[in-house]
């Protein structure tokens, strides 16, 4: 939880240097981003171990992936809102070690979700066209489906693992901070990181190891946190100057 601890902190110090500043930003800011996503044991495991006497597996979180649409509204100053909507893919890799043997299999398996983030963002000016941004806020999500795999060795063993949903919807923790070039013609660029701690386990998961017709079966759960690099960007707000409907034939 330090690194939620960090994020508040620029946070709260970005409010205050902000809050002296003068430059105001009008109307609403459309883009779009992409995160390359990875798992973070110090904000949740990334790592489930399962075992018993017969076998035992693991779920390794790799690298996955969010992208999806943004929009940010100007409140202030020196705060905004930002929203938007974005898919997000949690990728594992399942590995399988039969005890006392040398059979050792893997299977990859992919958490699917999509999310609403409603994050307050805080920003710094730090020169002309540089800017500092801190952002915290809830993020809404929708689990559409329960996932599965499954392996068959040539020795016919059978080994799948399955991940259940524990609700269709769920509230995340959302937290950033990055850097941010803006320009008037080109639009604004945005680099930066993010954390995303689920307030609960998102799957309950469970491994079977099955052959000559007798399963062994085991269950956990995963929480799905992540840390992820974040690349934005907003398309110019552009205004139409001059008369803005010129009449035609019909209205002579």
């Amino acid at each position: 939880m330090n690194l939620i601890k960090l994020f508040i902190f620029l946070f709260s110090s970005i409010h205050f240097v902000t809050y002296s500043q003068q430059e105001q930003i009008k109307g609403a800011y459309f883009g779009f981003q992409y995160k390359p996503i990875i798992g973070a044991d110090y904000i949740g495991s990334s790592t489930l171990n399962l075992n018993n006497n017969s076998y035992q597996s693991t779920f390794k979180q790799t690298i996955g992936y969010s992208f999806g649409g943004i929009v940010r509204i100007p409140i202030s100053k020196f705060i905004a809102i930002e929203t938007g909507i974005n898919q997000i893919k949690r990728n594992y890799i399942v590995n399988y070690q039969i005890t006392n043997s040398i059979l050792s299999v893997s299977k990859s398996l992919s958490f699917l979700s999509f999310d609403i983030p409603t994050n307050i963002l805080f920003f710094s000016k730090l020169s002309n066209k540089l800017f500092l941004n801190s952002a915290l806020g809830p993020s809404f999500v929708f689990n559409p489906s329960n996932v599965a795999s499954q392996l068959v060795t040539n020795d016919s063993i059978i080994f799948k693992a399955e991940g259940r949903r524990r609700s269709i919807f769920s509230i995340e923790l959302n937290a950033n901070v990055g850097f941010e070039y803006r320009t008037l013609r080109n639009g604004y660029f945005y680099l930066g990181t993010s954390a995303r701690i689920p307030f609960k386990p998102i799957f309950d998961v469970a491994t079977m190891y099955q052959v000559n017709g007798m399963k062994n079966i085991m269950i956990g759960s995963l929480n799905g946190a992540y840390v992820s690099f974040d690349f934005r960007y907003f398309f110019p707000i552009i205004e139409n100057k001059g008369i803005q409907f010129q009449k035609g034939p019909v209205d002579q």
